[in-house]
């Protein structure tokens, strides 16, 4: 599936979130790479999947790889987007290593056990507080710190969020995750409006339903928040996706491209839904 028309030549992305599931960022990647952009590959990896904010050392391998398939260039960085260092030291590497930074997607973000996922009754405050670290204020490190390496650099760029469907209908668990990507939703106006003079276009993109199948990793909180639902995963989608099935990663990733794209030039402060007509039943 994976595809595109866009050209990316000449272009420096940096895509953060690049191999943690549902494996959005590395379709991101490739796409970028094949259209011709250098791509530096950023996760916070640990062994084990704790949450799903985090990625293998083995999977962020293989976007590497991946990015490399493809002809290009490809810079693999380990950082947690909740650590302010280490993001501006990705952004700072990423311009040094591989010349300038003219793309950036945040991806990373999640749900796991110590970072939201509970009933908001059960909810403690740490597990709280990592969740609005890595969902919010990542979001707002990630475009910070790319902003100013584009204003530096003085001819533009482009910066796209990842946001979810979750700040429209959020289910049972999912509460404080959604909590802190409609932060996310408000983040991206917000910028676009301050950064537009500097010819910067900022914009997000709300997914839903990654198909577990379609990915190397799964999405084990999709399976967590159908299995609440107290049906099976067919009567799930059928009750909440109009096109009656879930998506594959690069779905979205086309979605993330035409923002980044100079087709899109005269988008910024948007966020785009990617759910299959969610909402309309």
């Amino acid at each position: 599936m994976l595809g595109g028309m866009h050209d990316f030549a000449g272009k420096v992305a940096l895509v953060m979130g690049a191999a943690c599931p549902p494996e959005i960022g590395r379709a991101v990647a490739v796409r970028l790479a094949r259209a011709g952009a250098d791509v530096a590959c950023a996760d916070r990896v640990e062994v084990g999947h704790p949450d799903s904010a985090c990625a293998s050392p083995e999977a962020l391998d293989a976007t590497v790889e991946a990015v490399r398939a493809e002809g290009q260039a490809a810079l693999r960085l380990e950082a947690d987007v909740a650590d302010a260092a280490q993001v501006n030291e990705a952004v700072e590497r990423c311009a040094k290593e591989l010349g300038r930074l003219d793309l950036v997607v945040n991806v990373a973000g999640g749900l796991g056990p110590e970072m939201g996922w509970a009933p908001l009754l059960e909810l403690t405050e740490a597990s709280w507080r990592r969740s609005t670290d890595v969902n919010l204020t990542g979001a707002f490190l990630v475009a910070q710190a790319a902003a100013r390496q584009m204003v530096e650099q003085g001819d533009g760029g482009s910066i796209v969020l990842l946001s979810s469907y979750a700040t429209v209908a959020a289910d049972v668990g999912t509460s404080a995750f959604a909590a802190a990507k409609a932060g996310v939703d408000r983040l991206v106006s917000a910028f676009a409006m301050e950064l537009g003079p500097h010819q910067i276009r900022v914009n997000g993109v709300r997914p839903l339903g990654v198909d577990p199948d379609a990915t190397d990793s799964g999405h084990p909180y999709l399976e967590q928040t159908v299995a609440q639902s107290g049906g099976d995963r067919d009567q799930w989608v059928r009750s909440k996706i109009a096109l009656n099935r879930l998506q594959n990663p690069d779905e979205t990733a086309a979605v993330i491209a035409f923002l980044l794209s100079s087709e899109a030039s005269f988008i910024t402060g948007e966020c785009i839904t990617v759910a299959g007509g969610s909402g309309m039943r």
